[in-house]
């Protein structure tokens, strides 16, 4: 088989970066698009160094100068893991959230996709609330759906190219700076402070990186047909539960505060799980795994 070349956005996030190591190390040829900001991003000028033979960047500082340097691009895949998240917007944050989840993808789907074989787009369970497809959580819910909807488009006028939508609920891993619930309840922790939690009764459906890294695998080396998947575990797990079973090994136990706030149950769109895919067996205890090594770093 011979070496796959990978179109990627969104590689300063955190799941895109995992992602990124993984491509690299295992010897992908990777293009990586990024804004001019970060050409003085040390983790990437590390990569460019390790990685010179397999990784290239394409930086940009304006959508007409993007295009540009789009028109020569030819690629066995593109990822889109590129998102501007927030679970609240303000009225100025509007334009930038337009930008980041609509336009600058449209502008690389319409600049390659007769240029690669595969799509892949990631999305959230967010744009499926109250169990319903396309009924957005959240205004950042609501661009991924239009930018879905934009994505549809491109599969109709081109049934040469795949096209694939993938949405999770919650992913976790090393190194996760991000103010997802579990590094949160990590860093306060080491720090040890108080996490503050909405209710004893939340429940999470969580999925690892190596599982999203593995959808990817999946998709890059089997004809799968185009459409929306979810990558999604078996079982939700119980906030409280887990914090107790994450205390069963600590002499020091992990300061929480229960806030009993109103808890949405998960909601279960009927979206199909991505063909050959499987979940991490035993989600539980890959997360006391991490929170120990997370714990015990200096």
């Amino acid at each position: 088989m011979k070496t796959q070349t990978l179109l990627l956005t969104g590689t300063t996030g955190f799941v895109g970066y995992k992602f990124l190591l993984y491509a690299l190390s295992n010897n992908f040829n990777v293009i990586d698009i990024l804004r001019s900001k970060n050409k003085n991003n040390k983790k990437i000028n590390k990569l460019r160094k390790i990685y010179s033979h397999n990784y290239k960047n394409i930086f940009f500082d304006s959508n007409k100068s993007l295009s540009k340097k789009l028109n020569s691009i030819k690629v066995d895949c593109f990822i889109n893991f590129a998102t501007l998240y927030n679970n609240n917007h303000t009225h100025e944050q509007i334009s930038n959230f337009i930008n980041s989840n609509i336009l600058f993808p449209t502008l690389i789907y319409d600049a390659i996709h007769k240029k690669t074989k595969k799509i892949i787009n990631f999305g959230s369970m967010m744009q499926h609330s109250k169990n319903k497809n396309l009924v957005s959580k959240n205004f950042y819910a609501a661009t991924k759906n239009s930018f879905e909807m934009i994505s549809n488009f491109y599969s109709t006028i081109n049934n040469k190219t795949k096209f694939y939508n993938i949405k999770f609920y919650e992913s976790f891993g090393n190194d996760d700076s991000r103010k997802k619930i579990l590094p949160t309840i990590t860093r306060n922790y080491k720090k040890n402070i108080i996490t503050k939690i909405i209710s004893k009764k939340l429940s999470l459906n969580i999925i690892h990186t190596d599982d999203i890294i593995n959808s990817i695998l999946i998709l890059i080396t089997n004809n799968i047909k185009s459409g929306n998947y979810c990558l999604r575990n078996n079982k939700n797990i119980n906030i409280k539960d887990l914090i107790n079973s994450l205390n069963n090994n600590l002499d020091r136990k992990i300061k929480v505060k229960y806030e009993n706030k109103p808890v949405k149950s998960i909601d279960n769109a009927h979206i199909k799980i991505l063909p050959k895919w499987r979940p991490i067996k035993d989600i539980k205890k890959i997360i006391i795994e991490t929170f120990n090594h997370e714990t015990n770093k200096n």
